[in-house]
């Protein structure tokens, strides 16, 4: 295994630092996956941070011997790490992160042979010791799982069915952790690349699904009459109303024209249904057809402009919106003049030079 090079270590922190790339790559894999749950590590606090991380990450990573030098140093002069307040704010954060969603992974309406699925309330505290664990042993710091695990399951008497206290178990579970912390002695291990995609992976896959079971049978919102929706009917009705059918067909059609005509006259097509100059919505104004030839738009726009001249209307109310709709049409047939004029314009070039 080659050693790591701070130049591929910062070109994977700009182009997927956020999903914690550049972690993966120098064999940081729980840090990768903490920057992947907590978007770029608490919100992109880590991802920032690691900028000036980045060359103590790759020396530790490549066990250069200045590293090995300077840790070993530091293991001479303390017995156990420092305790470092950005560790054990991570600790917290990720902690509490999984611990709130274990409790709202558990569906609250649901039961399993007349069994009510509230009694897996009980794995509450697993979720902030395994994020603290997690956390504590980034780097080289390391400390066993039983620990944290003990210590977040000591507040659960305070637990109340309206409010589990989940972050009073990450807080003594951070404590427990601390106290029995000790220093990584060994040098870094480099797995396979298979192996790690797999623990990874699995572990991504998990989380998810924790996500997905929030998602689907807990989360909830309120609309405008003070109704509570499910998350899961709205979607529901969502992908059943007209609104979704009609994106489904215009999909559909997208990618028919593109298996006949090719990427180029999509992209061509798209644009033009974006409107980017603003002509379809020009004639909208004016209430013309896209194949209207300027004289049907000045005879149009003559029309248009003599019914809603605001001299013709004697109420205040009536001549204030008379007087918008006139703006509006002479902006509309301005905007399409001056596109016609610019096209005609071209088209006479292009003849000469032919």
């Amino acid at each position: 295994m080659g050693e790591k090079s701070i130049v591929l270590a910062y070109l994977f922190w700009g182009i997927g630092g956020w999903f914690g790339l550049h972690h993966f790559y120098l064999g940081r894999d729980r840090q990768a996956f903490v920057w992947w749950c907590l978007l770029a590590g608490y919100g992109g606090v880590g991802w920032f941070n690691d900028i000036f991380s980045i060359p103590r990450y790759v020396e530790e990573a490549n066990f250069s011997a200045k590293y090995v030098e300077g840790l070993a140093e530091e293991m001479r002069k303390n017995a156990k790490p420092k305790f470092s307040l950005y560790r054990s704010l991570g600790q917290l954060a990720f902690g509490n992160l999984l611990a709130w969603l274990i409790y709202r992974a558990i569906p609250e309406d649901e039961s399993l042979l007349g069994i009510s699925l509230s009694c897996l309330r009980f794995l509450i505290p697993l979720g902030s010791a395994i994020g603290v664990h997690t956390v504590g042993n980034i780097g080289r710091e390391e400390g066993e799982f039983r620990w944290p695990l003990i210590g977040s399951y000591l507040p659960y008497v305070l637990y109340t069915e309206e409010n589990p206290r989940y972050y009073l178990s990450s807080i003594t579970a951070a404590c427990f952790f601390r106290y029995f912390v000790k220093w990584n002695r060994k040098p870094p291990i480099r797995r396979h690349i298979c192996r790690r995609l797999f623990v990874i992976g699995s572990c991504v896959l998990l989380y998810s699904s924790l996500w997905a079971s929030n998602l689907y049978f807990n989360a909830s919102f309120t609309n405008e009459h003070g109704e509570t929706i499910k998350f899961r009917d709205s979607v529901k009705n969502m992908l059943n109303s007209p609104v979704w059918a009609e994106l489904k067909d215009n999909m559909q059609k997208l990618w028919e024209f593109y298996w006949m005509y090719g990427w180029n006259r999509l992209w061509d097509e798209i644009v033009r249904s974006l409107d980017p100059q603003g002509e379809k919505s020009a004639l909208h104004v004016l209430d013309l057809p896209d194949s209207a030839t300027q004289q049907e738009i000045t005879k149009r726009w003559r029309e248009l402009s003599r019914k809603y001249h605001p001299d013709k209307y004697d109420i205040l109310e009536e001549k204030i919106e008379a007087q918008k709709t006139f703006l509006e049409i002479q902006e509309a047939y301005e905007k399409i003049s001056v596109i016609h004029s610019k096209r005609k314009s071209q088209s006479s070039k292009s003849r000469e030079s032919a």
